[in-house]
């Protein structure tokens, strides 16, 4: 994301901001999906910005059952301000069953938000080479921060046996240890590092681009048949499940039985466009709900942890990106993240932002959530 994309200054009377996408982007470069190329991306382990400061180990915990969080995706979003120059947002997600059934609810979710100025210990001040391969080796490690093998976060407990890897917690090497670690441990030829087989999300870059809405009487004329349309064709090209043309119409059509939610019908029409998109940036501007039920307003939204000024929304997850994530256990209508107006620079490194969950309202007949048939349209799931 460039940084006029992502500032937040605005021209008076001008013409609307637009609204910035993110897509799912599968034919990336491993090696490019690291710390000194600036990424947004998902899944993986995070590339962390401050490359000595990282969250404790307490801060990664779920505050819901104490178990580490799995990293989730993270958002490159400069300011155009000197102390913001570098600034990415983190998400991480607890994906214990236990803690995803409550609905509307932000209480397995981590948001943290970081920055460094042009001239910083950890990286040039010149744009990165993306063809040097070398850059990819600027870690945490290269200053001294031991990293969990198993997801990428600080990793403070190492192997008693071998002394070769670090990890954040028990549950992680104990998972290691069973799976892998116990054949490793006494092979004279190891030599310990991060593990190809990460607890976590599968990898991929977030490539960003431009909302494109049609203008004049072509907004309003689009319609269900329109919408139907464009998630056939991500049936056809496999990014939106599995399920028969049939099936997929059926449940669109039952989706937008929902007349009465303003919302929704808002979101559905304002996504047909480009239904393929996982991310809305739009910092300072208005969250796309899902549904008129437990949409937040500015006044719920906590003030700032550390200069206590109040927070701004500044981009949404969209429902699409379960598809990709292809986990079972996890849902949500949208994730708002929301955070400080003036990005400032009091507190630690590794700044903890506020976010918020909405799910999809109820179907009143049978008790189910709409988010069902939505991720009939867009997930794989079995369920």
């Amino acid at each position: 994301m460039s940084k006029s994309k992502s500032s937040s200054s605005s021209s008076g009377a001008a013409a609307e901001k637009p609204v910035e996408l993110g897509f799912i982007e599968e034919e990336s470069t491993f090696w490019k999906l690291s710390s000194a190329y600036f990424v947004s991306k998902v899944g993986g382990q995070p590339a962390w910005l401050n490359l000595k400061e990282l969250p404790s180990v307490a801060e990664m915990k779920c505050p819901s059952c104490d178990f580490p969080t799995q990293f989730l995706m993270q958002v490159y979003a400069p300011l155009d301000e000197n102390e913001t120059f570098h600034r990415t947002i983190f998400i991480f997600i607890c994906s214990r069953k236990m803690c995803c059934v409550e609905r509307n609810s932000n209480k397995n979710l981590l948001v943290f938000r970081c920055q460094l100025p042009r001239d910083n210990e950890f990286y040039s001040k010149d744009p990165p080479n993306l063809e040097n391969k070398e850059l990819a080796e600027i870690s945490p490690e290269k200053f001294g921060v031991t990293l969990c093998r198993m997801c990428g976060c600080r990793g403070n407990m190492k192997c008693s046996a071998c002394k070769k890897v670090s990890y954040c917690s028990k549950d992680h090497q104990q998972f290691d240890w069973k799976m892998f670690h116990k054949k490793e441990c006494t092979d004279p030829d190891f030599k310990g590092g991060m593990h190809d087989e990460l607890i976590g999300f599968q990898e991929f870059e977030l490539v960003m681009d431009t909302e494109v809405i049609p203008k004049g009487n072509a907004k309003k004329k689009i319609d269900e048949k329109t919408q139907l349309e464009e998630y056939k064709k991500l049936v056809a090209d496999g990014k939106a499940g599995s399920l028969e043309d049939s099936e997929v119409s059926k449940d669109m059509l039952e989706a937008s039985s929902y007349k009465s939610d303003k919302a929704f019908n808002k979101f559905k029409k304002r996504i047909a466009y480009q239904p393929a998109q996982v991310l809305r940036y739009d910092r300072a501007g208005e969250p796309l709900w899902v549904s008129n039920e437990k949409a937040i307003e500015k006044s719920d939204v906590p003030p700032c942890s550390y200069c206590k000024g109040p927070r701004v929304f500044e981009f949404q997850v969209m429902p699409q990106l379960l598809n990709d994530l292809g986990n079972e256990v996890i849902d949500w209508g949208t994730l708002a993240v929301y955070t400080c107006v003036k990005s400032c620079n009091l507190g630690p490194a590794y700044k903890s932002e506020f976010i918020w969950q909405q799910d999809f309202k109820m179907d009143e007949e049978d008790g189910s959530a709409v988010s069902k048939k939505m991720k009939k349209m867009s997930l794989n799931d079995e369920d």
